[in-house]
């Protein structure tokens, strides 16, 4: 009875000391130290590439290098771009001037960038690292839990060379496309985010079929 005691103790001592390492650090540190460990192992496996998923978290759709997670009824779409993986492309955003928050990292092997939009009261997280982008929509308290679980999710991808080099060829994909389409509103709307189009567009798709 005493070792489960203890056991709970330590557990929930572990958990609170993250917790407030995360809320007392900038998004710029959850990242840099993310990064600096060494990958999870991974838990999820499909076709050219497998990660790391937290507990917390579980896999809403699979459409193959589209993955629709969600974690605190909050939806996450993890992008996997293999043709810029094989072809060593950098992926890039642009970086607009009312960004809430923009930033850089990485090194020459694994590059990155974490772009934030506020969308009215919430807030739009644009996350890349090792070849894969990360995106959801949050409120302002859970910013530093999305990124911390999203950053956790991109350092652990591990990509499978002769897989992808399989569909690269078979399907004969060249240095500039992306295996991802992220869909371009017709008539845009600042008051919307892409992961609204995304849902638009979806809709707009059941209706007509």
């Amino acid at each position: 009875m005493i070792k489960k005691i203890l056991i709970i103790i330590c557990v929930f001592f572990l958990f609170g000391c993250e917790s407030t390492n995360i809320n007392n650090m900038t998004l710029e540190e959850i990242v840099n130290k993310q990064i600096s460990l060494e990958p999870s192992n991974t838990t999820v496996n499909r076709k050219g590439y497998k990660y790391y998923l937290p507990q917390e978290f579980s896999v809403k759709e699979d459409d193959d290098y589209v993955q629709k997670l969600i974690s605190n009824n909050n939806i996450y779409y993890l992008n996997i771009d293999i043709v810029s993986y094989y072809y060593k492309n950098n992926m890039d955003t642009i970086h607009e001037l009312d960004d809430y928050e923009y930033y850089e990292f990485g090194d020459t092997d694994k590059s990155g960038y974490l772009r934030i939009t506020k969308n009215n009261e919430n807030f739009f997280v644009e996350l890349c690292y090792n070849y894969a982008i990360i995106e959801v929509e949050v409120e302002e308290s859970n910013l530093r839990y999305a990124i911390s679980r999203a950053i956790t999710i991109l350092n652990s991808i591990k990509y499978n060379d002769l897989v992808i080099e399989k569909y690269i060829t078979d399907n004969d994909v060249d240095t500039s496309e992306t295996i991802y389409k992220i869909p371009e509103p017709k008539n845009k709307d600042n008051s919307k985010n892409i992961l609204e189009y995304i849902e638009s567009d979806l809709e707009d798709t059941d209706d007509n079929e």
